[in-house]
């Protein structure tokens, strides 16, 4: 949670800090998230380019070459048990293909984080609180997004039974 990148925006020079469900913080200020300062940021933004939002993106994407989707998918599994099994495979059965896509690197500091060879990602993490796997997905397109989750869904509803 954001308590722990609060911790780190107080012991290290951080200009900005998140999380997954979207809070941001500022190390120049209060180390809490803050929607209304990310809000004054992005009108200051558009106040002083004089474009909107909409452009504004635009010309961000055309400036870093870069253009992204994202989605992420909440599967309830049927208990801990599944869990279990779905984490033994992941742990035993490295994956080498995800959707099509040889898989180039898998990092495991919090879940499975997939990169695949087109540039794209998918990060498979369990709650750890509740039977809940989430997958998350970032690639080239909205299609590309959804033909990853769902070929995520299918593999964890094979392991599922």
């Amino acid at each position: 949670g954001y308590k722990y990148i609060a911790d780190r925006m107080l012991s290290t020079p951080v200009l900005i800090g998140g999380e997954e469900s979207g809070g941001i913080g500022y190390g120049n200020h209060i180390p809490e998230r803050d929607a209304l300062l990310s809000a004054l940021y992005i009108l200051e933004a558009i106040a002083q380019s004089g474009l909107d939002l909409s452009d504004l993106y635009k010309r961000l994407q055309e400036r870093t070459s870069y253009s992204s989707a994202y989605d992420r998918i909440d599967l309830h599994l049927s208990g801990m048990e599944v869990r279990s099994r779905l984490l033994e495979q992941l742990q035993n059965q490295p994956m080498t293909k995800i959707a099509g896509q040889s898989v180039v690197d898998c990092q495991t500091t919090d879940g499975y984080k997939f990169r695949l060879a087109n540039d794209s990602w998918l990060l498979i993490r369990f709650s750890g609180t509740e039977p809940v796997l989430r997958l998350y997905c970032e690639a080239a397109t909205p299609e590309q997004v959804r033909q990853t989750l769902n070929w995520a869904k299918d593999w964890a509803d094979n392991v599922e039974g």
